[in-house]
């Protein structure tokens, strides 16, 4: 009897040592323990039939193996055990498919600034399930904004949680100049016509007058947030001849050209010269090479 009672007891342990459930997560999560899409869980058993059950729900059972489908978010405890198991095994799914939330306060979208303003930007990024694990932005919350650069600019904020989920924000914004006349006439140009003899002439204003074959004088200083003049810009001009008709009006293309900055004078100068045009209205469109643009028509009438 005590040699029978030896060997069941010998053949009792190794039915238990080989009685084995397992899981398996299909796709498998990442180096966070997180997944980003819905998943499959496969549960098997050498010995089965299979029992088990998700977030402390119903026991259910089944064959092995066991395939358990999971496409909502949250954190998923799912517990499992074979027939001659006498506890359960526990494993966690984690489920996170929502991209992390960004907000972008400063710069604002589409915000002006002049050029060299100090400004602080202001974001932030979460995710309530998954958490945030990585940031890339030109800045931190609380550092300068780069008002280096005339023109228009574009802040990106990209974050991933730890599921993989990725987010992009982005604000545009514009750095411009001071723009500072230099002209006795208080204008862009060395002449001006008085108030009352500014017409509207087709889609603009008439705004001065000069005797066809004389130049025009176009000048005016670019200067940052302190004042401080600025040489490094690429103004251009633009002249349009402008051709009224009965329905609308025309700008054939004239000619195009920079406007130098001029280290004696201290400015931006162009002598623009009228020889070999035509008497009649023109458009002079002057960017000043950070997004801003003045358009002012001229006409030439005969000299003098």
């Amino acid at each position: 009897m005590r040699r029978y009672l030896l060997a069941l007891g010998m053949w009792a342990g190794c039915f238990w040592a080989w009685a084995v459930s397992s899981i398996t997560v299909t796709p498998a999560p990442n180096a966070y323990g997180w997944n980003n899409t819905p998943v499959t869980v496969e549960i098997t058993a050498t010995n089965p039939p299979i029992y088990y059950r998700v977030n402390g729900g119903p026991i259910q059972i089944g064959p092995s193996p066991v395939l358990l489908p999971l496409s909502s978010e949250g954190v998923h405890l799912v517990e499992y055990r074979d027939g001659d198991e006498l506890t359960f095994r526990q494993a966690t799914v984690r489920i996170d498919l929502t991209p992390p939330t960004v907000v972008i306060r400063v710069p604002g979208p589409n915000e002006r600034y002049l050029l060299h303003q100090p400004v602080r930007v202001d974001w932030w990024a979460f995710d309530n399930l998954s958490g945030i694990a990585r940031v890339e932005a030109p800045a931190m919350p609380g550092e300068p904004l780069d008002t280096r650069s005339p023109g228009q600019n574009r802040f990106v904020v990209v974050a991933q949680d730890r599921a993989g989920n990725e987010a992009r924000a982005a604000a545009g914004y514009y750095v411009l100049f001071i723009l500072e006349t230099v002209q006795p006439s208080g204008f862009y140009l060395d002449r001006v016509l008085p108030p009352e003899e500014q017409v509207k002439v087709g889609r603009g204003v008439l705004r001065a007058r000069y005797p066809l074959g004389s130049d025009i004088l176009i000048a005016f200083a670019l200067k940052d947030f302190y004042g401080r003049p600025y040489a490094r810009a690429f103004p251009e001009l633009t002249v349009l001849r402008v051709e009224i008709t009965e329905e609308d009006e025309r700008l054939p293309l004239r000619a195009w050209m920079r406007i130098p900055f001029d280290e004696e004078k201290g400015f931006y100068f162009l002598p623009y010269s009228t020889k070999d045009h035509q008497l009649g209205f023109y458009e002079l469109q002057i960017y000043f090479g950070d997004g801003q643009l003045e358009r002012i028509r001229v006409e030439l009438v005969p000299p003098e």
